[in-house]
């Protein structure tokens, strides 16, 4: 028999709250899209990712479809001009009624300035022998932008997120930061986890293939010995290579890791004549799936790659 509701509950059907549905929110890239992600299930709605899977940050632009995207969200979550300039250009005119987080620009997490040479020896406390000085100096760009790659910097963003959503949406604020202290739990066993794992492989020498990997380093107490490329992956020029081939050869590294933004030409060169392993990458999280499983799988995967080369 078919039931009736009564009026006064079929009338609550209709009602809604002050956010009708979740905030459109859109973020530039696919490690922090996870981070979003993660905050945001069970909202009923998913962020958007603005940079293609598999698009690199450091050779992106910005597409007519990123310009109505943009358009139409409520948040825009991105690393910050360190990273992508051309948002900070872009933000204002294309997403003017938007609210924006620039994660790099928050505070309450330990920022490492951008290093400019090949070889990193010499280095003290984790800053390879470059002080804070040259981030003053220089301003938000001389920060290394990559700072996702450690869990803890994530932490903190993540409840900056939550509290940034609950601000745009209040009828789920409960939802966000239950969402956000549930992933910061489980980051930290899984950062307890790595760091024990990793531990006995602190001090052995290895190359990057570019400079995105130091707050992993600093997190699990792995400081590499040098870098192909510079933070922006930028192709290195023959006295760089020259410099780090003699390294290779000279101080027996053991490990020359290799990315997808990094030509494996150039790694098999500066192994070439070597006993130095190599593994795989991916600290911009290039070949993996968006969605919120994606950001513990790049840390899982990236001690993984790691521990195989070096152990």
């Amino acid at each position: 028999m078919r039931s009736v509701l009564p009026f006064a509950a079929s009338l609550a059907l209709f009602a809604s709250p002050a956010f009708a549905e979740a905030p459109r929110v859109v973020v530039d890239t696919a490690p922090l899209h996870s981070l979003v992600a993660r905050v945001m299930q069970g909202a009923g709605a998913a962020p958007d990712l603005l940079l293609p899977p598999g698009g690199s940050p450091h050779d992106s632009a910005l597409r007519p479809s990123d310009a109505r995207r943009l358009s139409q969200a409520d948040l825009v979550v991105w690393t910050g001009p360190a990273l992508l300039p051309w948002m900070a250009e872009a933000l204002p005119a294309l997403a003017p009624d938007a609210e924006t987080l620039a994660l790099l620009e928050q505070d309450g997490w330990a920022k490492l300035p951008l290093r400019d040479e090949a070889d990193f020896e010499g280095a003290s406390d984790h800053d390879h022998g470059h002080s804070h000085k040259h981030e003053h100096e220089e301003g938000e760009a001389a920060i290394d932008p990559h700072a996702w790659l450690d869990p803890e910097v994530a932490a903190d963003w993540m409840r900056g997120i939550a509290a940034t959503l609950a601000g745009i949406d209040p009828e789920n604020a409960a939802l966000y930061e239950d969402n956000a202290a549930e992933a910061i739990a489980r980051d930290a066993e899984m950062t307890e986890r790595l760091a024990a794992q990793l531990a006995p492989l602190s001090g052995r020498p290895y190359l990057v293939p570019h400079d995105a990997y130091q707050y992993f380093e600093r997190r699990f107490d792995l400081p590499a010995a040098g870098a192909l490329a510079l933070s922006d992956a930028a192709a290195p020029g023959p006295a760089r290579i020259a410099e780090l081939r003699d390294k290779v050869a000279r101080e027996g590294i053991a490990c020359v890791l290799t990315d997808p933004e990094t030509p494996p030409d150039l790694v098999a060169l500066l192994r070439e004549g070597t006993q130095a392993a190599t593994a795989e990458t991916d600290p911009d999280a290039l070949r993996l799936t968006p969605g919120p499983d994606l950001y513990p799988a790049l840390i899982e995967g990236l001690a993984e790659a790691i521990e195989g080369c070096l152990g």
